[in-house]
């Protein structure tokens, strides 16, 4: 059941950052083709901002839910077992509380806005732009919770991940190497 809640969450995070992209691709294209022409797009620089911020934190929700982004790994599994475990545990407190206020936070800002609407769009409220924050804070906790078991698998046995990847791509190298004949 996690794992497919896992799978479910990474395709749905990849789907919407990809249509984002693809989506910020045309109104860049767009914008450019209509100053070209010397008529430019009102809209195009607070749509292109907007999308962008949404791109960056739907990334970031995805990047936490591939155990991707940048850590101290050769730190952690340095240490010997009590401390490993000890400094796993303090890094998961500060992240699930640091995000669990950022997405307190971001759901109480957003009363503060009424029924403001973006500058250049006014059917578009700036509930959708801020939303991001509250949004992507409580996908980033979900999905650290759903991959905390296969993280402290790997952090009991002092198996790091990067280690492991490294020799996989290494023997993957290898072995194309002397199926190609050139790893003499």
């Amino acid at each position: 059941m996690r794992n497919l809640a896992i799978r479910t969450l990474d395709l749905g995070l990849q789907a919407t950052t990809l249509a984002m992209i693809v989506t910020l691709a045309c109104i860049v294209l767009l914008g450019v083709g209509f100053r070209y022409s010397g008529s430019s797009l009102i809209w195009y620089d607070e749509v292109s901002s907007v999308l962008l911020a949404w791109i960056t934190f739907t990334g970031a929700a995805l990047a936490v839910l591939r155990n991707a982004h940048l850590g101290f790994n050769g730190l952690l599994f340095g240490l010997p077992g009590p401390f490993r475990m000890g400094l796993f545990w303090l890094v998961e407190v500060i992240f699930l509380t640091t995000f669990g206020i950022v997405a307190w936070g971001g759901w109480a800002i957003l009363d503060f806005f009424g029924s403001e609407t973006m500058t250049t769009l006014r059917f578009v409220p700036r509930t959708l732009v801020q939303g991001i924050l509250p949004v992507a804070a409580v996908l980033m906790v979900l999905a650290r919770l759903l991959t905390l078991p296969e993280r402290l698998i790997s952090v009991r046995a002092g198996a790091d991940p990067e280690s492991e990847e490294i020799a996989l791509e290494i023997a993957r190298a290898e072995a194309e190497l002397s199926r190609t004949g050139r790893g003499s």
